[in-house]
């Protein structure tokens, strides 16, 4: 099953957001972050995704929407985020330079398997 990112699955509420940054878990790396709230499936609430970079390292909007739109790709395309049933994420990207899919590929991998491990612990 493939993850698809449409208006029921973006997290825009900031009550919701306040909630994942305040008791949710998180993992970094150099690149990246990632903030995870695990939410009980009972209520049929899937997944919910936001994604942020920040205007400090990258000034420009354009450049700020293409590392979205990447970083949206490796979500859709990561086996390791397909392993959570639900919960709202939170990934944000902190490094200065633009990277590449390939880079954020590999780190959404690493990071989400150490939250896998993490969750379980």
């Amino acid at each position: 099953m493939v993850f698809k990112l449409n208006k029921e699955s973006s997290l825009k509420s900031k009550a919701e957001i306040e909630k994942v940054f305040g008791f949710g878990k998180k993992v970094s790396n150099k690149y990246l972050s990632v903030y995870f709230l695990k939410i009980p499936n009972s209520s049929g609430i899937q997944k919910k995704v936001a994604v942020a970079v920040g205007k400090k390292t990258h000034a420009r909007a354009v450049e700020r929407n293409k590392i979205k739109r990447l970083l949206r790709n490796c979500l859709r395309q990561s086996y390791e985020f397909e392993r959570f049933n639900s919960g709202n994420f939170i990934i944000m990207y902190h490094f200065k330079e633009m990277p590449t899919l390939g880079l954020l590929q590999k780190n959404i991998k690493t990071l989400f398997l150490s939250l896998s491990k993490k969750e379980l612990s």
